[in-house]
């Protein structure tokens, strides 16, 4: 036995290092008696121990890998084999099983990583970013790549390079973005259980949801006065009994939101180019693979897969803590949020700002509270009108759809989400009822029942010059009633009341 090491064929270097670092930690009992600067000196001497012990424990584990000997002992995998031989459980193992593909496939990071530029910090970031996205992984083969990364290490610490490596693996790989919200929305939940000692609340939300409501809590738990001796989970908890509040009683809500995404996002001149140009080709194969879609299955223009490809390369759309969004979270907010023009000098300083336009206002509520419409268009949805978003049939951002009535349907936050995300194709029908479809021409739910009658007379009404034409009346028609037929509405080919007429109620 070397060096007090229960193997004895552990190297001498590594068994001396081993007794080193004991003695180390021996004199570090007296670590209160050193100046600031030897503390100093000492900190920056131990994170240099770690990232060598890192590179060392990654060379090792990769030649376990090669040698195979691992699955002797049991273990089903690797990452098991180190969780277990180490006593730090299996999620330590993949941890340095994933450290170690990450400095075998880029030596250039591994390099970096021995000079002091990397930490294990940094490795393990790189190292989760990777492995989720394969397109990232490729990139960061490349010497290029890994030139960009240390560059990027070198510049940002913490928490910074972490959102400069997702944006990274944003604008190389849209899709694993996407993947990773619908993995993420496939997890949310959210339920409350009333006990004797009060009301517990439980959840998970996706990254983007989350970020929403983060925002509307921050902005109604500011910093507390010199007196507010609340802590902050409490005052966060009066700020969610707040939002409920006014939810209750704001009739801007009632029926439904001016502007139903809160979350602001900001995108570059030229991924707003990209977004905007004309469609691109299918994708090709290797895209189709790394992609998980099937070759040329771009979808309609504004569809999540659309805007995949069409976000490949440029800077991506982030939120104002800089994550990425992804692909179908933009598309819904191309829908319907309020979109604000700012042109930056080159100092960054804004020089003009322009103002959100074409969404839909409280008139087109009103009038479709008016006509009978009382729930989400989605069939069998029963979310009531004043809890939904006005979706364009034609899309207005992608297809210059109008932003008038006939043009327009309500959903709930959930059903929009899923019409960008499948790429949903809505249809009108004669009756004017609305047609649910696929990208493939598979119907999505059923066609939506209810009183069709009324809603072709709404569509006629508008189109006839209604809410967003000419405002008129026609003489002799009555409003229509919320439980019985319009009286004639569109059989005569005249336009039934002013909707416009229910805003003075």
């Amino acid at each position: 036995m070397i060096g007090g090491s229960s193997c004895p064929a552990v190297p001498t270097e590594v068994a001396a290092w081993v007794v080193a670092g004991r003695a180390a930690l021996g004199v570090g009992v007296h670590a209160e008696e050193w100046d600031a600067g030897t503390r100093r000196a000492v900190l920056a001497d131990i994170d240099q121990v770690e990232r060598l012990a890192t590179a060392l424990r990654a060379r090792v584990v990769t030649a376990e890998r090669a040698a195979g000997t691992w699955s002797l002992h049991g273990d089903r995998d690797l990452a098991g084999f180190i969780g277990r031989e180490s006593r730090q459980g299996r999620g330590a193992g993949s941890a340095a099983v994933g450290q170690a593909e990450t400095l075998s496939a880029m030596p250039a990071v591994a390099d970096a990583l021995v000079g002091g530029s990397v930490t294990p910090w940094h490795l393990q970031a790189i190292a989760r970013a990777t492995a989720a996205s394969p397109r990232l992984a490729a990139e960061l083969a490349t010497s290029d790549g890994q030139a960009q990364v240390v560059e990027m290490v070198r510049r940002w610490d913490g928490s910074e390079f972490g959102r400069q490596l997702a944006a990274m693996s944003a604008s190389l790989d849209p899709a694993a973005r996407q993947r990773s919200h619908d993995e993420q929305r496939a997890e949310r939940s959210f339920a409350w259980t009333h006990t004797s000692g009060g009301t517990l609340l439980k959840g998970r939300l996706d990254s983007v949801a989350g970020h929403k409501l983060a925002k509307v809590i921050d902005a109604l738990c500011p910093r507390p006065a010199l007196d507010d001796e609340r802590t902050r989970e409490q005052r966060q908890a009066d700020a969610l009994v707040s939002m409920v509040d006014r939810v209750a009683v704001d009739r801007a809500t009632t029926p439904g939101a001016i502007a139903p995404v809160q979350a602001v996002v900001t995108l570059t001149q030229e991924t707003w180019a990209a977004l905007r140009a004309p469609r691109r080709p299918a994708f090709d194969a290797e895209h189709s693979v790394m992609d998980g879609e099937g070759p040329g299955s771009t979808g309609s223009v504004g569809s999540a897969a659309d805007l995949i490809a069409r976000l490949r390369g440029v800077p991506p759309v982030v939120d104002e803590t800089d994550r990425p969004w992804p692909a179908s979270e933009i598309g819904r907010a191309l829908c319907d949020c309020a979109l604000t023009r700012a042109v930056v000098g080159a100092l960054g300083e804004p020089l003009d700002l322009g103002r959100g336009e074409r969404l839909f206002q409280r008139q087109h509520w009103l009038a479709l509270y008016g006509a009978g419409v009382r729930t989400c268009a989605f069939p069998g949805c029963g979310v009531p009108l004043r809890y939904t978003e006005l979706h364009h049939l034609r899309w207005w951002f992608e297809h210059d759809g109008r932003t008038d009535i006939a043009n327009c349907a309500p959903y709930c936050s959930y059903h929009h989400h899923e019409i960008h995300r499948l790429d949903i194709r809505i249809t009108r029908l004669s009756d004017g009822t609305l047609e649910h479809r696929r990208p493939d021409g598979r119907r999505y739910g059923l066609p939506t029942g209810g009183e069709p009658g009324r809603e072709a007379s709404l569509v006629m009404a508008v189109r006839s010059g209604g809410l967003d034409g000419p405002a008129r009346r026609s003489g002799g028609d009555a409003l229509p009633s919320a439980g019985g037929d319009d009286p004639g509405g569109g059989a005569r080919g005249d336009p039934p009341p002013d909707l416009l007429a229910l805003l003075s109620a």
